[in-house]
């Protein structure tokens, strides 16, 4: 009888100790937070959304000239440049994210910025042409085509490409920061943080007695 009940107090004793093993390492675990699988898939799925869009505008003049003998014909016209560009990154090429659980940083690894559309809206005025040499469909065709590349190199050098890099790294570090985690972010091989957020403008201050 002896027997029996030292070895129901053992039992009890050891299941006692397995309960509180697993709820110490499940509180851990909670207290953890979600694995790396989690965050890796939030990041993957907002990677598609590391896109931003400029709006142009912009003039350009265009002119060729024909030689008929001794004499240079010209023909030119002037547009008027409109439109959205848009930068991101090819995800197909270069995209990788992977995760350092024991510190709890998700590497995420982008290719160079790139354009990848322009929506232009072109204007056509001032145009001079003659009956030697005339504006042809296949001239509006290729000079519309160099429209479209003056729109994209003009967002390019106000900072297209730039912005398209913070823009990513905010969004991955929101995203790694919601499951508790951080986010290092290198686009094309440098390392990129956020964009700092504007000052806020300083409140008016009293206006002086007249």
């Amino acid at each position: 009888m002896r027997g029996r009940l030292i070895l129901g107090l053992l039992a009890a004793l050891g299941a006692a100790i397995v309960l509180f093993a697993l709820g110490f390492f499940a509180g851990r675990a909670a207290r953890r937070g979600p694995g790396s699988a989690s965050v890796v898939t939030a990041v993957r799925k907002i990677a598609r959304l590391a896109t931003v869009q400029m709006e142009i505008s912009d003039v350009l003049r265009v002119e060729e000239v024909k030689t008929i003998l001794v004499f240079d014909i010209p023909k030119n016209a002037t547009l008027r440049l409109r439109g959205r560009v848009l930068g991101g990154f090819d995800l197909d090429k270069g995209f990788d994210v992977s995760a350092d659980e024991a510190r709890r940083v998700v590497r995420v690894r982008l290719p160079a910025p790139q354009i990848l559309s322009v929506d232009d809206r072109l204007e056509w005025f001032d145009e001079t042409s003659g009956f030697l040499n005339p504006i042809t469909p296949g001239d509006r065709t290729r000079w519309t085509s160099w429209a479209r590349a003056s729109l994209a190199r003009s967002a390019k050098d106000a900072g297209l490409f730039e912005t398209a890099g913070r823009h990513a790294a905010g969004l991955f570090s929101d995203a790694a920061a919601a499951f508790g985690w951080t986010a290092d972010v290198v686009v094309n091989g440098t390392p990129v943080t956020a964009a700092t957020p504007a000052p806020a403008p300083a409140a008016p201050g009293p206006k002086p007695n007249p």
